[in-house]
Order: structure tokens, then C-alpha cells, then sequence
């Protein structure tokens, strides 16, 4: 049995097929929690999705803009040693793609961008299954590109981001000045930004459209599932941003609230991705 760590930015969730517990990421002793929920629960093996970037080993957490005091960390060896059982760090969207696909029952073949959008915005690009990885270990950071003539702080130290215009820190700091009254959950149902929104949004996935050309695109996060959502008004303005008449007339756009869950898509993406590097270290 291998288990399934999502870290977040506000949350921490790790489980198995059939049992979850959930943690505030601030302050949280990451390997001591895996360590406590495997004494518990039993397990050979965890994987770990981060949100932020790893070294080319998938060892060590180069940057995590919205959790810094996990920046640096050799969190693998950390978790090793608590833990006693193997740990497998991969990006987090990779984990919640890995498990979406296998709960929507999409095939990897092809290429396939995940976009997650969450505390930050998570991205991904999925190559006949494989993800994309550059040279310094990075896979696809939309969440850092550059919004022309945009110029508000992100939390990465850049700024302009597109992460600082579409994550659910924007959303919280949106609300915290302009609506006070109203729950996070129902921002999006009053807000007067939505059209910005959206169309940053639908600039950011667009960029990667054009260079990718996937056959699915997956949305996907927390923010996402939120009440009003603008999915209609991001589905249209990605097509208005896209070259016609291809990529455009060939878009589809595939949200992850589409099934319900059984089990949170980050915990089974980690525990599937945990049983495949288990079982090839076996072989």
C-alpha cells in the first residue's frame, strides 16, 4: 500500500483508497504528518506532490512561491528519515493530473495541459504521458508568464505574472479589499473583475495552446469548483485568443468537477505515481 500526500498552499491532504486527513499548510511538519498518518495507517511507500519546483532528481524543492519555508528544503531525504519507507516528490499539477486522467477515464496519449488553479496556478504538459521537462528540471509554468502591460507583485518576486491575476490569493486579496461581506466561495457570483478575470485566464491557457496544440485541455483546482466559476465566458474568449481556424475550432476544454470525487484527485495521483516508481525500483 503507498500513500498519497497533495500539499497546497492552504491545505494539506494525505491519504489512501480509503482513508483521508486533511492539515493547514502553515507551520505544518510535513514529514512528522506523513510520518504519524503511516504509523496509523501502514504503507511501503509515499509520494508527494509539491506546488512549486523541483530539482531534475525530484529530491530536493527548489521554489515554492506560496509555501517559502519549504524553498530549499531536501524534503525527499527529510520524509525518508521520518517515515522509514521510500518518498517520490513530483510537481503537484503533475499529481492531480495523473489522477484526474485516471478518474475521468481520459487516455494519455497525445498531449494533454493541465492548468490548476488553486492558491497559485499550477500547470502542466503531459507528452504521450510523459511530462514535459526542460533543462533546469521545469515543466510548463503558466502561472509565471508575464501579462503584457500588467505589472502587479507576484508572490514568485516577478512581476506581472498571470498567477497574480487568476490564483486564489489574488481572489482572497480581491475580496479582502472589495467585498469583505461576501464568503470566498461566492466571490465569483459578484464580483465586477469577472470579465478581466476570464480573460487573463483565457490569455495565459491560449499562450500554451498555441505552443502545444493539446488535444485536451484540463481545468482544474479549487478555484475552478468555486460557485460561478466563469467557464462559459474563459471557454469563449480562450477561442477568441487562439489562431483560426486551427487550434481554435479543435479546442476542448475538459474541467475536473466534471466527475464527482471519491477521493481527492492530488492523494490518488501521488499514491498511483508512488506505486509506479515503487514498482520499478522492484524490477
Amino acid at each position: 500500500m503507498t500513500i498519497g500526500v497533495d500539499v497546497g498552499g492552504t491545505h494539506i491532504r494525505i491519504g489512501t483508497r480509503t482513508h483521508i486527513k486533511e492539515f493547514d499548510t502553515p507551520g505544518a511538519d510535513i514529514p512528522a504528518l506523513i510520518a504519524e498518518f503511516m504509523r496509523e495507517h501502514g504503507g511501503d511507500a509515499v509520494g508527494v506532490g509539491i506546488p512549486g519546483t523541483l530539482d531534475r532528481d525530484c529530491r530536493v524543492v527548489l521554489n515554492t512561491p506560496n509555501i517559502p519555508a519549504l524553498s530549499g528544503c531536501k524534503l525527499a531525504d527529510e520524509i525518508e528519515r521520518a517515515a522509514g519507507v521510500p518518498c517520490f516528490l513530483e510537481n503537484d499539477t503533475i499529481m492531480l493530473m495523473t489522477g484526474d486522467l485516471n478518474r475521468l477515464e481520459i487516455s494519455p496519449d497525445g498531449v494533454i495541459l493541465g492548468v490548476y488553479i488553486g492558491t497559485g496556478l499550477g500547470s502542466c504538459v503531459l507528452i504521450d504521458g510523459a511530462p514535459y521537462c526542460g533543462v533546469n528540471g521545469f515543466g510548463s509554468e503558466l502561472g509565471h508568464i508575464p501579462l503584457y502591460g500588467k505589472s502587479r507583485k507576484c508572490g514568485c518576486g516577478n512581476f506581472g505574472c498571470a498567477e497574480a491575476y487568476v490564483s486564489g490569493s489574488y481572489l482572497q486579496a480581491l475580496r479582502a479589499e472589495k467585498y469583505p461581506a461576501t464568503s470566498i466561495v461566492d466571490l465569483f457570483t459578484v464580483m465586477d473583475e469577472l470579465d478581466e478575470y476570464a480573460d487573463a485566464l483565457a490569455v495565459t491557457v491560449a499562450t500554451a495552446v498555441q505552443l502545444f496544440d493539446p488535444r485536451v485541455i484540463l481545468i482544474g483546482g479549487g478555484v475552478a469548483a468555486m460557485r460561478g466559476f466563469p467557464l462559459d465566458k474563459f471557454k469563449a474568449l480562450l477561442y477568441t485568443h487562439t489562431m483560426k481556424p486551427l487550434p481554435a475550432e479543435t479546442l476542448n476544454v475538459v474541467t475536473s468537477a466534471s466527475r464527482p470525487e471519491t477521493i481527492p484527485a492530488g492523494v490518488l495521483g501521488a499514491i498511483i505515481h508512488a506505486e509506479s516508481k515503487l514498482a520499478a525500483l522492484r524490477t
